[in-house]
């Protein structure tokens, strides 16, 4: 399953590399105007933070949005301006919320860890160490939220409440997921960011989503089924078949396939 969805995840971001860049764009340019103008400009300290949250917070809105189009992408539909604005709008409760998440990590990050670190008595290293692995736990468990919403709809708690069972139920998959997204953010400097970029590892999630979905739609129509032995070459064979044989000799040299 594992070699299926990193060969769907780079074959559908590789078809859809325009919309990739164009949903990128929207990150960095709020980057620009949040981050890097005001700090160009020599805006003090206090609202160069200030400015550092709003940023956070709107991108944390367009990322729940962004993953409403990725999923569609990995449904193998076709997305337009249209949808992703109706998605910014639906998604803006659940955006709030996970921006509010992030602030509360940007904190963490920036204030409380290096404030425990640079402490030396054992209670402070004990506490940075729990509040590292709390994040990091969080982070597991988060990285499904937004795709689970776009899939799903309904509340922000029932996404969060299907994000827990899916990292519960899968540990190892979701600890892969966050190294392949961690890579595919860290490949994405080498394009300034468009592509993969940050809506190639919501892609990412997406297709995580979509994929290990299909697990516990056979286990109800199969309730008498082995857990530990899931038949994902049939589960997956119409998901193969939208996505063709395809090699990256094909890829980048198609005429000679």
């Amino acid at each position: 399953m594992i070699g299926f969805f990193i060969k769907k995840a780079f074959f559908d971001g590789w078809d859809n590399l325009y919309l990739l860049a164009a949903l990128n764009g929207v990150f960095l340019l709020v980057l620009l105007l949040f981050v890097v103008l005001p700090a160009t400009l020599g805006a003090p300290t206090w609202l160069i933070i200030v400015f550092l949250g709003i940023a956070i917070v709107v991108l944390s809105v367009w990322e729940v949005a962004v993953s409403d189009a990725m999923y569609a992408v990995a449904d193998s539909k076709s997305v337009h301006f249209s949808d992703i604005r109706a998605a910014f709008f639906r998604s803006l409760r659940l955006g709030l919320i996970m921006g509010g998440l992030n602030l509360l990590f940007a904190v963490a990050i920036g204030v409380a860890l290096p404030f425990y670190l640079g402490q030396k008595a054992m209670w402070s290293v004990f506490a940075g160490g729990l509040l590292f692995w709390t994040m990091i736990l969080a982070i597991l468990i988060l990285q499904y939220v937004p795709a689970v919403f776009a899939r799903d709809g309904g509340t922000p708690r029932q996404a969060f409440k299907t994000a827990l069972y899916l990292f519960v139920d899968n540990p190892g998959f979701s600890i892969f997921l966050l190294i392949w997204r961690v890579l595919t953010f860290a490949l994405s400097i080498l394009t300034v960011l468009l592509a993969p970029g940050p809506a190639g590892t919501s892609l990412a999630s997406a297709v995580a989503v979509r994929l290990r979905m299909k697990k516990y739609r056979y286990l109800k129509e199969n309730p008498e089924a082995d857990r530990r032995q899931i038949p994902w070459d049939d589960l997956l064979r119409e998901e193969k078949e939208l996505v063709g044989k395809r090699t990256l000799k094909g890829m980048i040299f198609p005429w000679k396939e």
